[in-house]
């Protein structure tokens, strides 16, 4: 049996090829390079797909939090209920405009922000909260709006690993004050390589998204607010055009790829616990991510190794634990117990779209092996 990399573009990459290098010629033929027309046309796009008003195209998912963010106008003494297990850039964010980084503990059945936690650590100085759609799998978007509602607080929506998961049969991206996306590469709709997207219906903050993209400025040299270079390049929003229509059929093979999990590894808890999609929910699978009990997750992660099949750990660390974290942070003394837990447990296998079969069984039969020698 052939290696199983964690995450492999070759297979949907390959019959895009052709389309690729037209994509790429019509950029350097037009001779518009950032921003511009091809651009326009892939926020369109995007925008009905999530069925929002306004998206916007930015230099990456990172840039795409930060100008979310920058946009609520968050600064110095702002506290911001962010999750402890989540990507650095959820709450780095945050902490570089100065605004603090409110450690919230997450649920274990959808790695999403616990708004039970958040109620006890909410203030008079909270000004949002970000609920990260984790693995794919969307957020309790319904308690969360109902939360910020009662605490008159912003909604900034992280869903860099989650683009097309739906909660009661309403995107994610579309539930809060404002969303961000990510296209890296390996995300549900990749590119190739950084980008990012901001989404909202508030017109007031996508104009000054628009302006704060291009260093703040309202027109040429005309800058009213302290903005950045955040713009999105026309290639990359050429190649993601390319994609894009096909976006839903790579989250059908994620989803095929998902159930093949559930149905061969289900004997195994409750060594193991698999994800699940939750009641009202769209999951997309951007990871397959289970926990692994009674310590066994590194010894069964090299063991995949060791077979030839990527694995990965998202993420060992929580941010609360970060170095550069913990003088600009606070959990308000209480520990995000349930984050800490998770961090000792996941092990994401592979999942991605192109994978076959053979592969499928090849993961699960060696998983099987694992717990058998144990």
């Amino acid at each position: 049996m052939r290696c199983v990399p964690l995450f492999d573009l070759s297979p949907i990459h390959e019959g895009l090829h052709d389309q690729f290098l037209d994509a790429c010629n019509a950029i350097i033929h037009s001779g518009n390079f950032i921003l511009g027309p091809t651009v326009e046309a892939f926020e369109r796009s995007v925008a009905q797909s999530l069925g929002c008003k306004f998206a916007l195209g930015v230099s990456s998912g990172s840039d795409a939090l930060l100008l979310a963010l920058m946009a609520l106008d968050i600064q110095t003494g702002d506290e911001i209920l962010c999750p402890s297990f989540t990507f650095f850039a959820t709450a780095s964010c945050v902490a570089r405009l100065g605004a603090t980084p409110v450690w919230v503990d997450v649920c274990a059945e959808d790695f999403g922000i616990d708004v039970k936690d958040a109620e006890r650590k909410v203030s008079s100085k909270t000004k949002a909260i970000i609920p990260v759609h984790m693995f794919g799998q969307c957020c309790d978007c319904q308690a969360i709006q109902s939360f910020a509602q009662r605490h008159k607080l912003w909604i900034v929506e992280d869903v860099a690993q989650a683009q097309g998961a739906q909660y009661d049969q309403r995107q994610v991206g579309s539930w809060g004050t404002i969303g961000a996306f990510s296209f890296f590469p390996t995300k549900n709709l990749g590119g190739l390589g950084d980008g990012g997207l901001v989404a909202t219906n508030d017109i007031k903050l996508a104009e000054k998204v628009r302006c704060l993209r291009v260093h703040g400025a309202v027109q040429k040299y005309e800058h009213i607010y302290l903005g950045g270079n955040f713009r999105m390049d026309s290639l990359q929003a050429a190649l993601l055009n390319v994609k894009l229509p096909h976006v839903n059929d790579y989250i059908q093979q994620r989803r095929r790829n998902a159930q093949f999990y559930q149905q061969q590894l289900g004997p195994l808890e409750p060594l193991i616990t698999l994800p699940k999609e939750l009641p009202s929910r769209y999951h997309t699978w951007n990871q397959y991510t289970v926990c692994v009990h009674n310590d066994q997750r590194n010894a069964l992660q090299s063991f995949l190794e060791e077979q030839g099949i990527g694995s990965a750990v998202y993420y060992p660390k929580t941010l609360d634990l970060q170095t550069c974290m913990r003088d600009v942070s606070t959990d308000k003394g209480i520990a995000t117990h349930g984050a800490h837990t998770l961090a000792n447990e996941v092990l994401s296998l592979p999942i991605y779209p192109g994978l076959t079969l053979e592969q499928l069984e090849y993961i699960c039969t060696t998983i099987r092996r694992f717990f058998e020698k144990q």
